[in-house]
């Protein structure tokens, strides 16, 4: 007996029940890329031992009760690019070792309160690229659930019950949707979290306290916002922070001091004028196109500093401390472009592991016969 079933790619346009009554040992089944459109009660009868079932490229827009409820071992389920619009509520009902489930590139608008009750070892639901407008209360009992991605819908209002069981939950991305602010009680209940993209949303809005409950965050990105009027020392409480990405999110001051495991710092495109950081950690800052004047100290702190990269392209920068950035012996690339500077034979002198700096077009050829181990590039 086949333990897998490859029928990918066949034109099919139907399958009834109990078509796979006698394949009782096969655990692998691939119904991909086919003309299906429903899916009956009792089509998967029989398969007591399937663990992964990849329906994904087809056109399914319904599924009847209760028909995956012979598939108890399965552990992954691929609905993804169907023409899913509403989940009911006992749809997933008696999948005990389920795992993984896609629902990517559906319709999804309206998923039942229950449709993931009881769902224990459930690691992981990607619904990306639907049509929801707002993520209700409709995840209980998930005991190992750490993985949720709702990016690229129409969420619009996040109930502030929506995660209150889900201290397990350790990654989310909500981007691309229409969220507009962010108050305390969001999110409440995944004190867990450690990654949190909600990038490309329309927040303008966030409370002072909205971060005080994720003490394990190591990476946010809520680039492309509206962010003008938060306090600069809003993450000051995300003492375990990583990376931070508020790229393009008109920010007009920050204070990053209290972020002692900061390595990544995406700031570019606001309208900061003075930034310091003493993180030891810190290996990667984009500052591109804010209005700074100079980078001196304090803006770096640090002498043991990991800085690799640093890059301040179009910063309006008159002066710059290229003493201080000699000091950053662990230093490699640097991005001074489009700047008000000017720039002596010596400037580049001494630069321990310096190997690729951008500066003007017209500083180009210069630079490249009197540093020859450095790589210049122009903008």
């Amino acid at each position: 007996m086949l333990t897998n079933i490859n029928i990918s790619r066949k034109e099919l346009s139907q399958i009834g029940p109990f078509a796979f009554e006698k394949c009782n040992k096969t655990e692998i089944l691939d119904l991909s890329s086919n003309n299906l459109t429903k899916l009956y009660s009792k089509s998967f009868y029989g398969m007591i031992y399937l663990k992964t079932l990849n329906l994904d490229f087809n056109q399914i827009s319904q599924i009847e009760p209760e028909v995956f409820s012979d598939l108890v071992l399965m552990t992954s389920l691929d609905l993804k690019y169907n023409r899913l619009r509403y989940l009911g509520g006992n749809i997933f009902e008696n999948l005990p070792e389920l795992q993984i489930l896609n629902l990517e590139f559906n319709q999804i608008e309206i998923i039942e309160i229950y449709a993931f009750k009881n769902l224990e070892k459930l690691a992981k639901i990607l619904l990306k690229n639907n049509n929801l407008k707002s993520l209700e209360p409709i995840f209980f009992n998930l005991s190992s659930f750490n993985i949720l991605d709702v990016s690229v819908n129409q969420i619009k209002l996040v109930h502030n019950d929506t995660f209150k069981s889900l201290s397990k939950l350790t990654s989310l991305n909500i981007s691309f949707n229409q969220i507009s602010e962010l108050n305390s009680e969001t999110f409440k209940g995944a004190d867990n979290l450690q990654k949190l993209y909600i990038f490309i949303n329309k927040i303008e809005k966030i409370d002072f306290n909205f971060f005080k409950k994720f003490q394990n965050l190591r990476i946010l990105d809520l680039k492309q916002n509206n962010l003008s009027s938060i306090q600069a020392d809003i993450f000051k409480t995300l003492v375990n922070l990583e990376s931070l990405n508020v790229y393009l999110s008109n920010i007009k001051a920050i204070d990053l001091n209290s972020l002692d495991k900061i390595n990544t710092l995406q700031l570019g495109n606001n309208q900061i004028t003075f930034f310091s950081q003493n993180s030891s950690l810190l290996k990667f800052l984009n500052l591109n196109n804010n209005p700074l004047d100079n980078f001196t100290y304090p803006s770096i702190t640090l002498q043991n500093s990991k800085l690799a990269t640093i890059s301040l392209y179009n910063c309006q920068l008159k002066y710059i401390d290229f003493d201080l950035l000699r000091n950053l012996t662990f230093l490699k690339s640097l991005n001074i472009a489009n700047n008000l500077l000017k720039l002596s034979n010596e400037t580049f002198k001494n630069f321990s592991m310096l190997n690729e700096v951008t500066v003007n077009n017209n500083d180009v050829a210069r630079f490249k016969l009197l540093y020859p181990d450095i790589s210049f590039i122009g903008m």
